[in-house]
């Protein structure tokens, strides 16, 4: 007797540009097809992972193809939403990131059919309230305080980021679940020892490495101030990979602390882990972050990893000492001397590739894919 298939819908703004629009790739191509039925929605066709998706998962875009706007996507995709949930009738409804998670809740509830909805939550609220006299911050966070208490399960990709959800939202609390982020899957070895662009030209060494926006966020200045301290008496080169707002000031920086020969900018890349398996080391100066995909990431690569123990991620990826070092947030100083010690101590830089390639495995995609289907099991 053939078991029906579990249908699942997952929905995001766009597939491409992000950790949480990752997590929704891996964790879709990770379902067994003989067991789930998988759809993917996105608001904005074009994104840079859709060509990863599994064959068998079948991907539809809601939005018109001239909306740029992450928010107009996002109200412009919730009829077709509705739509698409009434014609495919999935079993499960599973979202990622607050606004597509507010969006999703609207369609199930008018939908009229009965899909359980799972609401994956990927930065903590906290930051994402940071001004509250935003709009539309304000909007989603209203949003989000009705619908997450009755979603049928909330993800939090890390214990930090339910803690921070359960204060702001209490009545959420026996909804909420914590799965991390997949970092790893079986691909990456063999994209880590892929040839860089042609346009990077040679690798020089010492390198040191940072990989995300260019946004306040990823505490930037401090790790240019820490770099400053070390490039004398190192000779090292630090390559940074992303785009963002705060490009022009970063560079202005580079510029001001006379860096412009020692500091490259490279932009997005698409294969950043063949950048990370040529790194001396990888340097995370996050402010905060949700869980720190590109921590992972870099240890699957061979990358020994410097990060900030900021609010909610690296520190409960790394192990102090053992898969990596940690330092504390906005302290230029102590990360600079962290950095340093990484490219100095050789016997401790090759103690940390080893331990931080095992502990990625703990963020395999196929024991994390395991945990999702589990809880979908669970609720279908």
């Amino acid at each position: 007797m053939t078991v029906p298939a579990i249908r699942v819908l997952f929905f995001t703004n766009r597939l491409g540009g992000g950790g949480a629009e990752m997590q929704a790739l891996r964790v879709a191509n990770a379902l067994d097809p003989a067991e789930f039925e998988v759809d993917v929605a996105v608001c904005r066709a074009g994104g840079e992972y859709e060509r990863l998706l599994a064959p068998t998962a079948a991907l539809h875009h809601l939005a018109p193809a001239r909306v740029r706007s992450s928010t107009v996507g996002l109200v412009a995709a919730a009829l077709p939403l509705r739509r698409l949930v009434q014609q495919r009738a999935p079993h499960i409804v599973c979202s990622f990131m607050d606004g597509a998670n507010a969006v999703a809740a609207l369609a199930v509830r008018r939908s009229g059919g009965h899909p359980r909805l799972v609401a994956c939550v990927q930065n903590p609220l906290s930051q994402e309230l940071d001004d509250p006299r935003h709009p539309v911050k304000r909007a989603v966070f209203a949003a989000v305080r009705r619908t997450y208490p009755r979603a049928d399960a909330i993800v939090a990709l890390a214990r930090g980021v339910a803690a921070d959800l359960v204060h702001h939202i209490p009545d959420a609390a026996p909804r909420v679940t914590v799965i991390h982020n997949a970092g790893v899957d079986d691909g990456l070895p063999e994209r880590a020892r892929q040839p860089l662009d042609p346009d990077v030209g040679p690798v020089p060494h010492p390198l040191v490495l940072a990989c995300g926006r260019l946004a306040p966020q990823k505490g930037y200045p401090d790790l240019l101030d820490a770099f400053a301290s070390i490039q004398p008496d190192t000779g090292a080169t630090l390559w940074i990979l992303g785009d963002g707002p705060d490009r022009r000031a970063l560079e202005a920086r580079v510029a001001q602390l006379r860096l412009a020969q020692a500091v490259r900018f490279l932009g997005f890349r698409k294969n950043p882990y063949a950048f990370m398996s040529r790194a001396d080391v990888f340097v995370l100066s996050s402010l905060y972050e949700g869980f720190g995909n590109v921590v992972v990431e870099a240890m699957a690569s061979g990358a020994p990893v410097v990060a900030t123990d900021c609010p909610h991620g690296p520190g409960e990826i790394i192990r102090d000492g053992e898969s990596g070092l940690l330092v504390p947030v906005a302290d230029p100083a102590r990360l600079a001397a962290a950095i340093r010690r990484v490219l100095q101590d050789r016997t401790l830089a090759g103690h940390l590739v080893a331990q931080g390639r095992r502990r990625a495995q703990d963020f395999h995609v196929t024991k994390i894919g395991a945990e999702y289907a589990a809880l979908f099991r669970r609720l279908a």
